[in-house]
């Protein structure tokens, strides 16, 4: 019996991401050792991590999201606005309720 055609993408896949894998992984399993002349720095706290990469992160996502959204939550409000109060979408029924009162009772 031979190999399908889909066992062989199976297997093609399988070894591209093994042989990926290992070229991108290898440098960090070469150990602790530093190279001639690096310096490293104080490592970063757990805290300091959590706000560089996920508070700040999510401030800047809140600022730029309240920019964009902030103008149509105005021009909203303001299209809402009638004789100085919000409008009320039923208050449009009630009027024409009571002018087909008023005529009625006028005539």
């Amino acid at each position: 019996m031979g190999v399908t055609i889909n066992m062989r993408r199976v297997i093609a896949t399988a070894s591209s991401v093994a042989v990926l894998s290992a070229t991108v992984i290898g440098p960090a399993l070469a150990g602790g050792k530093n190279d001639d002349g690096e310096d490293r720095g104080t490592p970063m706290s757990l805290m300091s991590a959590i706000l560089w990469f996920v508070v700040l992160p999510l401030t800047i996502s809140a600022v730029i999201s309240l920019f964009v959204l902030a103008p149509g939550w105005m021009r909203s409000a303001q299209d809402s606005l009638e004789g100085g109060y919000l409008n009320d979408p039923t208050l449009g029924d009630r009027r024409e309720v009571e002018s087909q009162g008023r005529t009625a009772i006028e005539s």
